[in-house]
């Protein structure tokens, strides 16, 4: 949606000052929504997309706008990191432990 120019959103994008970013922050997104997808890169779009809707979240709240929307993206982003790979939550984490020789 970024990629084109929504009232609704440019409104937002205007307001918060990112108006001639929008479309490379829609691309970033795209971007990261991709790696995220793709199995051998899970890890980093998870990342990347936790800081890109944090980050979206603290502009909105910093300009007193409703920063619902980026909070419920992120928590569907979690749940499906959760889903996928629960390791990234140090849930089913294995722990080596050492042996000391006698």
């Amino acid at each position: 949606m970024k990629l084109t120019p929504q009232p609704q959103l440019v409104e937002v994008f205007t307001k918060t000052g990112l108006l001639p970013y929008m479309k490379l922050l829609g691309v970033a997104e795209l971007v990261f929504v991709s790696l995220f997808l793709w199995s051998p890169t899970l890890r980093i779009g998870f990342f990347l997309l936790t800081g890109y809707f944090g980050g979206a979240m603290a502009i909105e709240l910093s300009q007193h706008i409703f920063f619902i929307m980026p909070a419920v993206i992120l928590a569907f982003v979690w749940l499906a990191a959760w889903l996928r790979d629960n390791s990234l939550f140090g849930v089913g984490h294995k722990s080596q432990k050492t042996i000391a020789a006698h």
